[in-house]
């Protein structure tokens, strides 16, 4: 079963989306529930976690930015897809990143490759999710990578492996960590530092804030460099079609 939430104070918007989503499950043959909310209020007071969240940005009352800062807690997996008039809203935010975004006004079709995407990456997630061997102090370390927040080089070959709740003691160097994981979804904003960019909640001045609290400085130097970055990253996730 797919659990698919739809929020807009438009009606007729809600009905379109709806309307896509039905032809797409009687098509497919695919369980899905849908749920309507007219407002981000009314969504966050939901006790229900879904898979996939249809959120318009431009709403009265809480907007869709706040509205998916406040349900993440309670929906880390929730795949949220940005529905507005405004392109660079989805920007704003750096906790929360979307899986897609559609602009109004939008086809049938562009609703449906949402679905298509959904079904692909619900297919493909905890089997291809990469597990890493590090080198810890007691012994071979095996991290899932998306699960890794932070690298810290604490000095004489000596890291901290942070993740949501844990932190571990590996031995090596940032470059030797950086050869390792090969991935987009990590830079480095600080000599220091490596940080996984999926975990950013806010950039203050010279200071970066991951989702969990950790604070990571961001080098002068490196200030323009990083705000690139993360924007490249950003925009990897909204696949405007």
């Amino acid at each position: 079963m797919i659990s698919i939430a739809v929020c807009d104070d438009d009606k007729e918007i809600i009905a379109s989306i709806k309307a896509a989503i039905n032809e797409f499950r009687d098509a497919n043959s695919i369980e899905i529930e849908t749920q309507s909310f007219s407002s981000g209020e009314k969504l966050v007071a939901s006790p229900e976690s879904f898979d996939l969240i249809f959120l318009d940005i431009e709403m009265s009352g809480i907007d869709g930015i706040k509205t998916a800062h406040m349900i993440r807690p309670k929906s880390r997996r929730s795949r949220i897809v940005y529905v507005t008039n405004h392109s660079e809203l989805a920007l704003q935010s750096y906790a929360v990143h979307p899986f897609d975004f559609v602009v109004k006004p939008f086809t049938k079709e562009r609703i449906i490759n949402v679905l298509r995407e959904l079904m692909k990456y619900i297919a493909d997630t905890v089997e291809t999710d990469p597990v890493i061997q590090l080198k810890g102090i007691d012994g071979p370390l095996l991290l899932n990578l998306k699960n890794i927040y932070v690298f810290e080089y604490t000095g004489n070959r000596r890291i901290t492996v942070y993740t949501k709740s844990e932190k571990h003691c590996i031995k090596g160097s940032l470059s030797d960590i950086i050869s390792l994981i090969n991935s987009e979804s990590f830079t480095s904003p600080h000599k220091s530092f490596i940080v996984n960019m999926e975990h950013i909640d806010k950039l203050t001045g010279f200071t970066l804030y991951t989702t969990n609290g950790i604070e990571v400085p961001v080098a002068q130097k490196k200030l323009k460099e990083f705000h690139n970055e993360f924007s490249r990253f950003i925009k990897n996730y909204i696949k405007q079609g």
